[in-house]
């Protein structure tokens, strides 16, 4: 029997062998899905969302931490790399700026994604920032695996110093070299010293309030 995992924020079923790396209701990633233990725990609708649990005092601890973690700031950016002549890329909300001097980030990366295994082998990345017209790019790198499609079909892309794929259509991209990684469980941390970056368009970033206010 297939696997069932709960998005703890939207009620939202997926059947697989693991999370969506993107919810495909509310738009949070992997790291807020549950693996449903028994299928007569699922109270799903005909349309495969069930309603989230309510926000108030009565939530239970494990629920209370999870709606706590969901009020934490997010942006969509899309994580690249390249090994072994083959790329890919992964819609990520987890990057952020350690130090600028040297120019220093990290990003998460879940372990079963494609994307973690060819920056295992590369030891680089790339990032790029979207923009708030960006949700078809996050819907595209988000919802499928690159080791079965070619995610960059159809979207221009031009390729970094460092020879990772990068987005033409977005705010700015960035190209780092891993320094050091931390094992998280179900991700890794990466951190990168950052190596080229480029300023594309100007406006603001794709959060994920935004993301789910504007699908």
């Amino acid at each position: 029997m297939e696997k069932k995992w709960r998005c703890t924020v939207c009620g939202y079923i997926h059947t697989g062998e693991n999370p969506p790396e993107i919810c495909p209701v509310c738009g949070v990633d992997s790291t807020f899905f549950e693996l449903v233990a028994e299928e007569k725990d699922v109270a799903a609708s005909t349309s495969g969302v069930v309603a989230p649990k309510p926000v108030n005092s009565q939530l239970d601890k494990p629920a209370a931490i999870r709606q706590a973690l969901y009020r934490i700031s997010y942006g969509l950016f899309i994580i690249t790399a390249q090994a072994d002549g083959k790329d890919n890329g992964q819609c990520a909300n987890t990057c952020f700026q350690i130090t600028s001097e040297p120019a220093r980030i990290a990003i998460g990366i879940n372990k079963q994604n494609y994307t973690h295994e060819l920056i295992q082998k590369s030891g680089k990345f790339g990032v790029s920032v979207l923009s708030q017209t960006g949700q078809d790019y996050a819907r595209g790198f988000g919802y499928r695996t690159g080791r079965e499609v070619n995610k960059f079909e159809g979207v221009a892309v031009h390729r970094g110093e460092s020879g990772v794929l990068l987005l033409d259509d977005v705010l700015v991209t960035m190209e780092a070299t891993v320094t050091g990684q931390l094992d998280a469980g179900t991700h890794t941390l990466f951190l990168g010293d950052v190596t080229a970056g480029e300023i594309l368009q100007e406006g603001d970033p794709m959060t994920y309030a935004f993301f789910r206010a504007s699908k």
